[in-house]
């Protein structure tokens, strides 16, 4: 049976990621799950403390810091045959976890991605500009690039992880969200989806400004399709 390591990227995130770890232990991965791989930005509010407590690997990020680096560093640190991705503040739900393995196992792709958008999907995290930005971004995707994904920006993803390490990137920031689905879908890896329902974070405060990150997200898209 093939195995997978959970990774997280954390920043100043101690009472989401308590509950997280709490709840993934209480899941039935025991029979799947190597290892949980916390990629911290330098926290101050005892994150690492709880990822210790959970007996998770640490990793304190390079100076290459942001959200595609800790998941690009944290899946270089995989030694299990596939790799998961959560995030620190509790809104992507572990138990679909399960689901992306059965997905991944039963079919020939090497990424699955989970989607809160069509049906049996949904988000209780989402806001009025933060979907209307999705949408715009997936539908750009799939005219100019041919993903077929129907949510581009939702990094909760299975992946085989010697595939996942082939990709060369170059975002290491919110971009490496679109980066990732577009780079599947030029190099012509396979890839699925299943339905997911993103619930609210925990806690902690957003990392994503919609306005900042929204216009390097679309700078990223130009100079993607333009090279």
């Amino acid at each position: 049976m093939n195995k997978i390591t959970i990774i997280i990227p954390t920043l100043n995130e101690f009472e989401s990621l308590d509950v997280l770890l709490k709840e993934i232990q209480s899941l039935n991965f025991q029979n799947i799950l190597d290892e949980v791989i916390v990629v911290d930005a330098n926290s101050t509010d005892g994150t690492l403390d709880v990822a210790k407590k959970y007996n998770c690997k640490v990793i304190n990020q390079s100076k290459v810091g942001g959200y595609g680096a800790a998941i690009i560093e944290g899946i270089k640190n995989s030694k299990s045959f596939y790799s998961v991705i959560l995030d620190g503040d509790g809104s992507k739900n572990p138990s679909y976890i399960l689901d992306l393995y059965n997905a991944i196992e039963k079919n020939t792709s090497e990424f699955v991605f989970a989607s809160r958008y069509g049906k049996d999907c949904g988000s209780l995290d989402d806001t009025l500009l933060t979907f209307i930005g999705n949408r715009i971004f997936t539908n750009l995707g799939k005219i100019f690039f041919g993903t077929k994904i129907n949510d581009i920006l939702h990094t909760f993803f299975i992946c085989k992880t010697e595939n996942f390490n082939r990709i060369s990137f170059k975002y290491n920031d919110f971009s490496f969200c679109v980066e990732l689905p577009i780079l599947v879908a030029k190099l012509k890896i396979l890839h699925s989806e299943i339905p997911s329902y993103e619930r609210k974070r925990i806690s902690g405060k957003v990392k994503v400004n919609s306005f900042i990150d929204g216009y390097k997200i679309l700078k990223s898209m130009i100079k993607i399709f333009t090279h």
